[in-house]
């Protein structure tokens, strides 16, 4: 990936007959090497330090060493970065998730896989994955109603799991799907807030863990 244009770029003094041209030589540069990525990569970062109502576009060209004009060329505005932020991290979230739930193996295989997968994702404390579970309060109209709708389909994937396991009598039967699905996504989704790396458990780990939770609640005991 090529880097943004920094300040210690700029070009040298120009005669003042000749300054507009030199504006426009160096504008075109960084249109050239700024790219929507390291756009998104530096507004994660800073969304996820100093919050999305506090960072301003001004903020983010700083960062990146560009003008606000620049950072125009490549995107429409700040909560069009927010858009793109969510969209990365969904990237990265929904396909493992349903390749887990359409493999050939049985409900308690796929359910332990589908905790371990949401763990490492709430674990994840890149700045991106922050600032997906802090600041959807920003998200509005359309975009706001797109991602609520993959977020019910993600969670469905659970649900279909767990309906899989008490269809073929691995599971409880008085289980609720749903409820159980909101359970174990609520418990791997705190996560995010409290996990810090380094410390005594590793998100494998702490998944295992939840996944023996999970069986002692939903899979079917054998008879003493």
């Amino acid at each position: 990936m090529e880097k943004a244009i920094t300040l210690s770029e700029k070009a040298p003094p120009a005669k003042p007959a000749r300054s507009n041209r030199k504006v426009e030589n160096r504008e075109d540069k960084t249109r050239v090497r700024l790219s929507q990525q390291v756009i998104i990569s530096t507004a994660a970062d800073l969304f996820a330090r100093n919050g999305f109502g506090a960072t301003s576009l001004d903020d983010i060209g700083e960062a990146l060493g560009v003008t606000k004009g620049a950072l125009y060329y490549h995107i429409k505005n700040k909560e069009e970065i927010l858009k793109l932020i969510f969209m990365t991290v969904l990237a990265v979230s929904e396909e493992p998730l349903r390749q887990i739930a359409r493999a050939e193996i049985p409900p308690a295989d796929k359910l332990n896989r589908a905790i371990a997968h949401h763990s490492a994702v709430a674990a994840d404390r890149s700045p991106a994955m922050q600032v997906f579970y802090r600041e959807d309060v920003h998200l509005t109209g359309p975009f706001a109603r797109e991602i609520a709708a993959r977020k019910k389909a993600y969670e469905r994937l659970f649900e279909e799991i767990i309906e899989e396991g008490i269809r073929l009598g691995q599971f409880r039967q008085d289980i609720d799907p749903k409820i159980a699905a909101f359970g174990i996504l609520g418990m791997c989704n705190w996560l995010s807030q409290w996990y810090r790396p380094g410390r005594a458990y590793n998100p494998q780990q702490i998944a295992s863990f939840f996944s023996q939770l999970a069986e002692f609640g939903l899979v079917l005991q054998d008879e003493k």
